[in-house]
C-alpha cells in the first residue's frame, strides 16, 4: 500500500506548525556493549569449542608421564538472516506534499532497522529462562546444568532466584569468580557489565555508584563499586526484575553482521511510486554460556 494524497491529505494543505512521532532523539546502541560483535564473510558461521586439559598428576620416579587427550567441545552454528522494511509513496503525494515528510522516511527506516537490532539482540536475554531456547550445550542461557564436556555440569544463575539488592549481587559476582573450563579448571571470570532493565536502573545505580553499601546501617564500604567496567540500562528487557553480569568469558554473547544496514530508494516504472527500503543482514546469539550470569528476579 501506497502513501498516497487520500491517506496523508493533511500534508497537502498549508498551516501545519509541527509533524511529529518522527522526530525522537536517536542514541548509541546498546547490544554492541554487551555483544562481541564480529564481520561474518559468508552464509553461516560455526564456533567449536575445544578443551583444554586436565590438572597434571604426580609423575613416580622412573615412571611413565600420563598421556591424555581433550575434547572436542561444543559448536554453535549462526545462519545470517535478512532484515528489510520499505515504505512506498505515489508520486503525486510526493509532488504535493508541503513539509519535506516523505524526504524524512529514510530516517525513519533506520530508527526501526536499528530498534530490530536491539530488539532482536536483547531478545537472548528476555528467553535465558525459556526451555524453548537453548544454546550448543542443550541447556538455557542462563541455567543450572550446563554439560561439561569432560563431565560435570556448572550454573550461571542464582540457586534462589532474587531481586537486585546488594547481598544479591555480591552473591551471583562471587559465583562467576568461582567458574570452571570444561576440564574443572579455574578460569577466574570476572564481570563486565551489569544489565537491567529500565524498572532497576536507580537500584542498579545505587549499588554500583554509592561509597557505602547501600541500604546498610554500619560504615561498611562497599565492595561492588568499581567492579563493573559498565551498566547497560535497556528498555528492550521485557521482564522488569530480571538481570544479568557480563563476563569476560570469549565467545559469550555474540554478533555477526554479514552485512551493515543500507538504506536504498528507486522509482516502480508503471506506477511512478516512489519506494524507499532498509534491508541488513545479521545473526546472533551465544557458543559459551559462561558469557553471562542472570537471575529472573524473585517474582
Amino acid at each position: 500500500m501506497a502513501i498516497a494524497s487520500g491517506n496523508f491529505a493533511e500534508l497537502l494543505w498549508p498551516g501545519l506548525a509541527e509533524i511529529w512521532a518522527n522526530n525522537y532523539n536517536d542514541f548509541d546502541p546498546l547490544y554492541t556493549k554487551i555483544f562481541n560483535v564480529k564481520q561474518s564473510k559468508q552464509r553461516f558461521e560455526k564456533e567449536q569449542g575445544v578443551t583444554g586439559l586436565p590438572l597434571a598428576a604426580v609423575k613416580d620416579e622412573g615412571g611413565a608421564i600420563p598421556y591424555v587427550d581433550p575434547f572436542q567441545g561444543y559448536q554453535q552454528e549462526y545462519v545470517n538472516v535478512t532484515y528489510a522494511l520499505g515504505a512506498t509513496v505515489t508520486r503525486e503525494m510526493y509532488e504535493d506534499e508541503l513539509y519535506n515528510y516523505i524526504n524524512s522516511l529514510p530516517g525513519a527506516l533506520s530508527r526501526s532497522i536499528r530498534q530490530t537490532e536491539e530488539t532482536v539482540a536483547f531478545n537472548h536475554l528476555n528467553r535465558a529462562f525459556n526451555a524453548s531456547f537453548t544454546g550448543p550445550d542443550g541447556s538455557v542461557l542462563c541455567g543450572n546444568a550446563h554439560a561439561h564436556v569432560g563431565g560435570g555440569t556448572s550454573s550461571n544463575i542464582l540457586a534462589t532466584a532474587a531481586d537486585l539488592t546488594q547481598t544479591s549481587l555480591e552473591t551471583l559476582s562471587q559465583n562467576l569468580l568461582d567458574a570452571v573450563d570444561d576440564q574443572n579448571l579455574k578460569i577466574r571470570l570476572q564481570p563486565v557489565c551489569l544489565v537491567v532493565p529500565t524498572a532497576l536502573n536507580f537500584t542498579a545505580r545505587k549499588l554500583l555508584e554509592t561509597d557505602l553499601v547501600v541500604g546498610a546501617a554500619d560504615n561498611d564500604i562497599n565492595p561492588i563499586r568499581g567492579l563493573f567496567k559498565d551498566m547497560v540500562v535497556s528498555p528492550y528487557l521485557s521482564d522488569t526484575d530480571a538481570w544479568f553480569i557480563t563476563t569476560d568469558s570469549p565467545n559469550g554473547l555474540t554478533w555477526y553482521n554479514r552485512r551493515d544496514a543500507q538504506i536504498g530508494r528507486d522509482n516502480e516504472f508503471d506506477t511512478e511510486n516512489l519506494k524507499f527500503k532498509v534491508t541488513e543482514r545479521f545473526s546472533s546469539g551465544w557458543t559459551n554460556f559462561r558469557g553471562v550470569y542472570g537471575t529472573p528476579g524473585a517474582a
